[in-house]
């Protein structure tokens, strides 16, 4: 084989989950002032089980620490101003940084695999998670299309670590429109 030419592999995916929803995972970083659409990035989209996971399992634990990630439907920006946002609210976690990785992968899988909620309106109703570094912990968010469901125990949260429904806030977005 020649080593000027790159290696191909050949993924069958034909036996490959799909998803109820296509995901996108967007990344902001925490000190860019600059909340327009343009200071996001696009990171990967993907519409199948074994795709999210690999995803997830990529993303290094500083970059989850670090980074303000957004993993939303696709179709929708990671902005309270889009339309399947303006409406909406979210469901805010701290989550102390020693649990943070562990926390934000558990999310992920449960979002991508529909099961992040048994009630099927509360799920149709979500539009995305994220994570928001501070100091000493993150902010997990779970985002809502609109604010007519605002109790926490819709989100099963009980095999997360240190996401307790009593410590969970609900906040409706504050779009700037």
């Amino acid at each position: 084989m020649d080593s000027n030419q790159p290696d191909t592999v050949m993924v069958d995916n034909s036996n490959f989950h799909s998803l109820n929803d296509k995901w996108c995972l967007w990344a902001h970083l925490p000190h860019d002032t600059d909340w327009s659409i343009d200071s996001y990035k696009k990171i990967h989209t993907f519409n199948t089980m074994e795709d999210g996971i690999t995803l997830c399992s990529l993303i290094p634990d500083k970059m989850v620490k670090n980074c303000m990630l957004f993993l939303m439907k696709d179709g929708i920006l990671p902005t309270w101003e889009d339309e399947q946002n303006r409406n909406g609210g979210c469901f805010s976690y701290k989550v102390l940084n020693k649990n943070v990785y562990d926390n934000w992968t558990k999310m992920f899988y449960l979002i991508i695999g529909h099961s992040l909620s048994n009630n099927k309106d509360f799920l149709k109703k979500i539009t995305g998670i994220t994570i928001s570094p501070k100091k000493s912990f993150c902010i997990m968010k779970v985002w809502t299309s609109d604010c007519t469901m605002q109790n926490a125990s819709l989100i099963n949260t009980t095999d997360i670590k240190g996401l307790a429904t009593q410590g969970c806030l609900f906040k409706k977005h504050l779009p700037t429109y």
